[in-house]
């Protein structure tokens, strides 16, 4: 079967995401759990999207344990019968039975009390679980998917987290990038939620600007694509019937790069202004190329590797102050 529909939703043409689909692509046939890792708005469940589609498995049931109610984490996993604790007023199915025969998904895992854990081991081990206030023994096949977005050292070491549970859980792995990992990315992604927000508005922007593309890449996303996807529609909303998004238009919704008291009334270097001049043409390369970094450096005339070191360069460069030293600001 094609790869192509799995795949599509996790964009990128960095390397570091062709290494993530090229892993999906690898584990999905397989009926091993797998543990997918990244921060919070990296795509962890489009990737679990991804691995259940490519396995051909059904249906798809995607949890996140942090949502579960206080005290119903082992009723929705397991379901509970009429009367099994006060307001239990009728039965409840649980996710476990709902993915019999396809992939359940545990996002934030670490969310799972511990005993609940050590019960959903027991199941993965057997295939047997009970609802509770129930003495029947009950099967499910499925395969599991989980995902955390903190650290994994701590939470074993608090006691978040079990380790006999991450052994059975963790041993096959797929990394995803955070988007400050993925800086190249940005033009293309910054189109594609563009594209999306035009599909419900009535009026915005046909295209984002390559200066707007250089704000965006200057910037560390602690949230991510949820976060650039957000910037970009308040970008397009404010933009409405202009022809494009522009720097001023994003500018608006980032926190400022930290720069010294005063850098903006002072001449950039010879070395800064080029390395802004030879960013600029390289956003708008990537633009053009639609993300796709070789065609970029075709475009360009240099290698691959040039452009992503002047790229990099040029990042560290603009966060430099005149005397040639970092900004501590």
């Amino acid at each position: 079967m094609s790869t192509a529909p799995a795949l599509a939703k996790l964009i990128g043409a960095s390397p570091a995401m062709q290494a993530a689909r090229e892993q999906i692509c690898r584990l999905a046939p397989s009926p091993v759990p797998v543990l997918i890792l990244g921060e919070t708005g990296t795509g962890k469940e489009l990737c679990a999207e991804a691995l259940a589609a490519l396995s051909g498995r059904t249906p798809f049931v995607p949890v996140n344990c942090a949502a579960f109610p206080e005290g119903l984490a082992e009723s929705e996993l397991f379901g509970h019968e009429r009367g099994a604790f006060t307001g239990a007023i009728r039965s409840h199915t649980g996710v476990i039975a709902l993915a019999n025969g396809g992939v359940l998904f545990l996002d934030e895992l670490a969310e799972l009390p511990t005993a609940v854990q050590a019960k959903l081991l027991r199941t993965l081990e057997s295939g047997e679980y009970r609802s509770l206030g129930s003495s029947k023994t009950l099967r499910s096949e499925f395969r599991i998917l989980a995902a955390t977005s903190g650290d994994l050292d701590r939470a074993i070491g608090s006691g978040r987290l079990r380790m006999d549970l991450l052994h059975r859980l963790g041993a096959a792995r797929v990394s995803l990038p955070a988007l400050r990992e993925r800086l190249e990315d940005i033009p293309l992604l910054a189109d594609v939620f563009l594209r999306r927000y035009l599909e419900r508005a009535t009026t915005g922007p046909s295209r984002v600007s390559a200066e707007a593309c250089a704000v965006l890449m200057e910037h560390d996303w602690p949230g991510n694509l949820r976060q650039l996807r957000n910037v970009v529609e308040a970008a397009a909303a404010v933009a409405g019937a202009d022809v494009e998004i522009s720097m001023e238009h994003v500018a608006q919704f980032l926190a400022p790069v930290d720069k010294p008291q005063g850098a903006s009334d002072v001449v950039p270097t010879l070395a800064q202004a080029r390395a802004r001049a030879e960013k600029r043409a390289i956003l708008e390369a990537l633009t053009r190329a639609g993300g796709n970094r070789e065609q970029a450096a075709k475009l360009l005339r240099v290698s691959e590797a040039t452009l992503y070191r002047k790229l990099g360069r040029g990042r560290s460069q603009d966060r430099e102050s005149p005397s040639g030293r970092a900004s501590q600001g």
